[in-house]
């Protein structure tokens, strides 16, 4: 798995190879060809990947597994719950074994959180087509993703039916990825604006049916939200077992500056922000193995390990210390990575907002 982890740039055979680990398969019932293993197992091969990716010593080890977890949690999630036998078949068991990448396109520049705000339209012709025009910001994978996953306006208002999915296969006329965005975290991963100008689909590319958007968007959001950062775990794990190794190689004043309470402090610290990020998403996985995951748990789940992950990577940039600022340390990146967790599946104030409104406040 090292040798996998660590590549800096991904290619399609990283995916391919990421996917024979059954890091897209270990959730997804053996009915529709997956492992049937469950979600809990899922999360565990995860934060093994995000490990193993620190300890290979990957440059940007966030960059493949963050796109590829969206992929899974984003795209092949919802077609497994909305698809019909037809949309299965023609996408399923390409996005399984990596040959098939999906992208989630649903962010707009003017309607982030506020999905009701968005401008992307989809009406239907006499013929029953559908003609999709708008615009998606930050669309992860869309530099080489296969079908876009994408939310339009299909009535009025913010009533729950006025949005509908709508599954749009790269190199359909009209759909124009642009340049790739040169993010600083989640580093390695593949993110661009995607333009639909006069996009026109079939019936058969709705997910869900007509007025189902919303569904998707939720349903989507449920498990991205409690799943997206387990391979951050995985992240935290291996930075804490490098920053040991560090503390007892690196001497100051005749010791190694792990003798020093402060130190060992910083690390007692760190492994507490690991396990605590740990038990909190194995306990989210737990609840989705038995059908109870819940949009304010998946909120919680979301914002608590991204908090974490924020502190181990401040707590250990002060363990460094001076060496922090160089590649080698991984703590730069580290840093960024964990910036970005706080966004990305909505920010940390949309997190608030489901968890509290959860109390009915």
């Amino acid at each position: 798995m090292r040798s996998w982890a660590a590549a800096a740039r991904p290619t399609r055979a990283d995916w391919a190879a990421g996917a024979g680990l059954g890091l897209l398969s270990l959730s997804v019932p053996t009915g529709s060809g997956g492992a049937g293993a469950g979600y809990l197992a899922t999360c565990r091969a995860w934060e093994a990947a995000g490990e193993s990716a620190v300890l290979a010593g990957a440059d940007e080890p966030g960059g493949l597994l963050f796109g590829m977890a969206a992929h899974l949690w984003a795209c092949q999630e919802p077609l497994l719950a909305f698809g019909t036998p037809g949309q299965h078949a023609a996408l399923l068991p390409g996005m399984l074994t990596g040959s098939v990448v999906g992208a989630f396109a649903a962010t707009e520049d003017e309607a982030g959180s506020d999905v009701f705000s968005m401008r992307t339209r989809a009406e239907r012709d006499d013929a029953g087509r559908w003609r999709l025009d708008g615009a998606k910001a930050f669309v992860t994978n869309a530099p080489f993703a296969d079908v876009f996953l994408v939310l339009a306006r299909t009535g009025a208002g913010s009533a729950l039916g006025a949005l509908s999915a709508f599954l749009v296969p790269r190199g359909t006329a009209g759909l124009t990825v642009g340049p790739a965005l040169a993010q600083v975290g989640p580093a390695g991963a593949a993110m661009a604006p995607v333009q639909f100008d006069g996009v026109r689909v079939g019936p058969d590319a709705c997910l869900g049916g007509e007025g189902a958007g919303f569904a998707v968007l939720m349903h989507a959001m449920r498990h991205e939200r409690a799943m997206i950062l387990a391979p951050a775990v995985g992240l935290m794990a291996g930075a804490l077992a490098r920053a040991v190794e560090h503390a007892r190689h690196r001497v100051q004043f005749g010791r190694p500056i792990g003798a020093y309470d402060s130190v060992r402090e910083r690390l007692v610290d760190a492994e507490l922000s690991v396990t605590a990020a740990r038990e909190v998403l194995h306990g989210t996985a737990r609840l989705a193995d038995l059908g109870e995951l819940t949009h304010r748990r998946a909120a919680l789940t979301k914002l608590h390990v991204s908090r974490e992950f924020g502190r181990l990577g401040r707590r250990l940039a002060d363990l460094y210390g001076g060496y922090a600022v160089l590649p080698g340390t991984g703590i730069a990146q580290l840093l960024q990575d964990a910036l970005a967790s706080r966004f990305y599946s909505g920010t940390e104030d949309m997190q608030v907002k489901v968890i509290a409104e959860g109390w009915g406040l």
